[in-house]
């Protein structure tokens, strides 16, 4: 049962540097985690479609519709890392159609900000959220943040670069094995390509 603590402990250790008693206690290396941890963090959960992360909601509609372009606005979830994919009410169809008429390219929604755009009375997403606690992650994923944090953490506390380049290299090999696993469950899903106009 990993707690953020015991996450950068483990990174700390890595490099031989002295434990925190949290994130913010407040210490030279408590410091340096918070520097590097939450970028580091919902940088590689947003990286890929992690199934320990993917949740379904239905969007709240904001009382104010866009300007333009779209007669719905949606507030994305707080914890919204990455949209995945969009269900509406209207039939495809019924997309917006962007400038690119030559392809006849259709926008069913589209993200500015935190907000999602949409001719959709309703809509639903499946999307990444941020996930602070460590415990729920996938035990690869865990591996794969240490060590990457560890490599940040022996550029500013220990000074040794080539610790902190091989420590990165390991992120990284663990990183795709993580990613190569985690695909690999659930049914598979079909690719659908456009036609062969896209091509010409």
């Amino acid at each position: 049962m990993p707690s953020e603590t015991d996450l950068l402990n483990d990174a700390l250790g890595q490099i031989g540097a002295a434990r925190v008693t949290a994130i913010d206690d407040g210490s030279t290396n408590a410091n340096h985690c918070l520097t590097f941890y939450p970028t580091l963090r919902d940088g590689l959960l947003r990286g890929h479609h992690w199934n320990f992360l993917v949740t379904r909601v239905q969007l709240a509609l904001d009382v104010l519709a866009p300007v333009s372009g779209y007669a719905y606005s949606y507030a994305l979830p707080s914890d919204c890392l990455k949209v995945i994919d969009y269900g509406g009410t209207l039939p495809v169809s019924a997309g917006v159609v962007t400038l690119d008429q030559r392809y006849g390219v259709v926008e069913h929604y589209k993200i500015e900000g935190r907000k999602l755009l949409s001719n959709d009375g309703q809509a639903f997403i499946t999307y990444v959220r941020r996930e602070t606690n460590p415990d729920v992650w996938d035990a690869m994923f865990y591996q794969a943040m240490t060590a990457f944090l560890a490599s940040k953490l022996a550029s500013a506390i220990t000074k040794d670069s080539k610790k902190s380049m091989a420590l990165w290299q390991q992120g990284e090999t663990m990183l795709s094995q993580a990613m190569a696993v985690d695909g690999q469950e659930g049914s598979i899903e079909p690719f659908i390509s456009d036609d062969l106009l896209w091509g010409r």
